[in-house]
């Protein structure tokens, strides 16, 4: 009884080593670029493989009910995979994909200076995988819109740009 008591505990042990599966699934921090004066969202280019992309969103961060715009595959659609340094522009919904209208609070999305942003992009296939960046809207001495990206360092910490919405003010507290 207590040998099998031991082999069991010890295929417990096997098992758990093997299984360390997350249910937060894999989140990749995205870089931001600007494509015809709009935000885009891009792979970064040494992310090794492409990304099924299933869902396309952007949201005013430090806001209560934010302003969002979303897109979403078509049922029976291909979605389209993006490879190392490739591109989704906001506000331009690819082929295969349709508005997620049902699902934006105050629309449309408007952006704008001092304020801060979330671009992300969830898998296809396995939907808890995603690429998201974070980024404010400036005003160039010309008047035209530079999309900043926060930067994550390797201790941890941020780079935040100073249009942030918090440093600015423009944000909605409880």
């Amino acid at each position: 009884m207590k040998y099998s008591a031991l082999v069991l505990v010890g295929l417990f042990l096997v098992i758990g080593v093997f299984a360390n599966a997350t249910s937060c699934g894999r989140k990749a921090t995205a870089d931001i670029d600007s494509i015809d004066s709009k935000p885009a969202i891009c792979l970064p280019k040494d992310s090794g493989k492409a990304f099924s992309v299933g869902w396309i969103s952007v949201y005013e961060s430090y806001a209560i009910n934010p302003s969002s715009w979303g897109a979403a595959l078509e049922a029976g659609a291909r979605p389209l995979a993006l490879k190392p340094g490739d591109c989704i522009v906001f506000g331009v919904a690819p082929d295969g994909y349709e508005l997620d209208s049902h699902k934006i609070n105050n629309f449309p999305l408007k952006l704008e200076a001092n304020r801060t942003y979330v671009f992300r992009i969830s898998d296809a296939y396995h939907p808890r995988d995603s690429y998201s960046a974070v980024f404010c809207v400036s005003k160039s001495a010309d008047g035209a819109q530079e999309y900043r990206q926060y930067t994550r360092l390797p201790d941890g910490s941020e780079v935040i740009p100073s249009c942030d919405a918090k440093l600015n003010g423009n944000f909605q507290s409880n």
